[in-house]
């Protein structure tokens, strides 16, 4: 590790052991960074401890891997939205993955842009057969969970801006009656979570739950799409599982969280 000729030696380690932390898609252990940067067990330690209690590193599940901590979301929002969603998605990945992996199904993270929502991140299921999301895909608002969580969590004029534009439909299912849409946001604002239900395309369905910033606003919504009818008991599950990875986000956002039902 080159140091520079007349920088702060304690800097430049930290900037450095940053850099590794932030290339280490699944996290990375205190040996590892040793390993890595060449400097002394005792010194890396140190610095992981300062940089934690300033929330610019977090252990992942409490453990012995590290990964960025949620003040660069914080410090990133100061800079850009683009930059924003970028943090979020670089620090919602892990977490999406383990609930994907937990589940064996897919999750999608998606953000409000406009009249419609876009996909910025999606955890592919382990399962042998399972739905592919792209990243980039667009739909409109009252098209499925994601979007009906968006528009639940808006302003009442801004929700009648949006259904004077038209509610056109994607499948046989998909709301375009404004009283119905507006009957179904206050039942989504109540649970907590919305659904899809053969809305966006036919034979799929979805969970959606919402990500608060520090100031209450909906910034993005974790969703787990699926085809088909599930049982109660796995729909609980997904449920659970979104609730909880929606929740994580919140929380690296400074956000308040929604209790559950």
């Amino acid at each position: 590790m080159n140091e520079l000729r007349h920088g702060s030696p304690v800097v430049e380690k930290t900037a450095h052991l940053l850099g590794a932390i932030a290339e280490a898609k699944h996290g990375v252990s205190l040996s590892d960074l040793v390993e890595q940067l060449g400097v002394a067990r005792s010194t890396v330690y140190r610095i992981l401890n300062s940089l934690a209690a300033h929330g610019l590193v977090a252990r992942i599940n409490g453990g012995a891997t590290y990964k960025l901590g949620p003040r660069f979301i914080e410090l990133a929002r100061r800079i850009s939205p683009g930059a924003d969603r970028a943090t979020m998605a670089e620090a919602a990945h892990p977490i999406m993955q383990s609930a994907a992996d937990r589940i064996r199904e897919s999750f999608k993270l998606s953000a409000p842009e406009g009249d419609e929502m876009l996909t910025i991140l999606a955890t592919q299921s382990p399962a042998e057969y399972a739905i592919s999301v792209r990243v980039g895909s667009r739909s409109p608002k009252h098209v499925g969970a994601s979007g009906k969580l968006a528009l639940a969590h808006s302003s009442d004029e801004a929700i009648a801006e949006y259904c004077a534009k038209g509610l056109p439909a994607r499948t046989a299912h998909t709301i375009t009656d404004p009283d119905v849409l507006m009957d179904e946001l206050r039942r989504i604002r109540d649970d907590g979570y919305a659904e899809d239900n053969l809305e966006s395309s036919q034979g799929l369905r979805a969970i959606a739950a919402p990500v608060f910033d520090a100031a209450g606003a909906l910034v993005a919504a974790v969703s787990v799409p699926f085809i088909g009818d599930a049982t109660p008991d796995r729909k609980r599950t997904i449920r659970k599982e979104v609730t909880e990875v929606a929740d994580s986000l919140t929380q690296l956002l400074g956000g308040t969280m929604q209790k559950s039902k």
